[in-house]
């Protein structure tokens, strides 16, 4: 037989006699008491400290009793000896830190919270920031997109828009804005402009030109729609009828933050054509 028998809870090797763990006190007899003191090597469970000598030997008769003499010392032994069945006990588990719970549970509501912001943020932009902009001109045009979310026929928001995209060079998504604009509100000349602008700075001078006609046809005396087709012409190696529509634009009383590039052209094509451009006509 063994020396020792192994604690099925913590493994740890015990007498064989021992009714409970050494180390953890786990009962290794059902029905011990844990931490009660081992039985010496061969007794058995009876009265007193010890069996008495005519006791059968160990492992005989394990569904008798044994009983304690009246007046015995000693600690009374259990009536009968169940068959092994070991049970593991319910441990007390170590108190939870309350706080530390505490301040992890706020913790992890205020990132779900920071998650769930930043989620509502790009779900609100549908389009991509736009591309070149500076902190002002980002938070304008995002304005401009929730006021287009709301109604999308507002052309003052779309050509607010379309604005920031031209002055960020966002050539092709300007057009896209100018057309909307001018498709719900015809009487937006500048918005034709404007894009005949765009497809002359992506390289379309043709498309460009035919925009500017467009313009000129609803307003004869748009300055902007003539200095551009003086442009147009001026690159095109026409500096005569480049001259022309420079001096018109010159007679439509222009902005003053135009007057500065429109004299400038005209000096730089006069070199190149010896006449003056005919006085724009009033219309009747």
């Amino acid at each position: 037989m063994s020396e020792r028998i192994q604690c099925p809870d913590c493994g740890y090797q015990n007498p064989v006699a021992s009714p409970s763990c050494e180390k953890c006190h786990f009962p290794l007899i059902e029905g011990a008491v844990p931490g009660s003191v081992p039985l010496p090597p061969g007794a058995q469970p009876g009265s007193g400290a010890a069996a008495s000598a005519d006791a059968p030997p160990a492992g005989a008769g394990a569904e008798k009793s044994s009983t304690r003499q009246p007046g015995a010392a000693g600690p009374e032994a259990p009536s009968t000896i169940p068959p092994f069945h070991p049970i593991r006990p319910r441990r007390p588990r170590p108190q939870a830190n309350v706080a530390l719970s505490l301040w992890l549970g706020v913790g992890a509501f205020l990132a779900l919270l920071l998650v769930l912001i930043a989620v509502q943020a790009n779900l609100a932009r549908n389009d991509p920031p736009v591309e070149g902009s500076n902190t002002d001109q980002q938070k304008a045009a995002d304005a401009f997109r929730a006021a287009l979310e709301t109604d999308s026929t507002d052309t003052r928001s779309r050509v607010g828009l379309a604005d920031i995209l031209f002055d960020t060079g966002n050539w092709s998504e300007a057009i896209v804005h100018y057309r909307s604009a001018v498709r719900h509100d015809s009487s937006l000349v500048t918005g034709i402009v404007d894009q005949g602008v765009c497809y002359y700075n992506l390289g379309m001078s043709d498309e460009a030109e035919r925009l500017f006609q467009l313009a000129l046809s609803r307003d004869p005396h748009q300055p902007f729609a003539l200095f551009n087709m003086g442009i147009v012409h001026e690159r095109a190696g026409d500096p005569d009828t480049a001259l022309e529509y420079f001096h018109r634009a010159l007679q439509t009383s222009p902005p003053e933050t135009m007057k500065p590039a429109l004299m400038e052209a005209m000096q730089r094509v006069a070199k190149l054509s010896g006449r003056e451009a005919r006085p724009l006509e009033t219309p009747k």
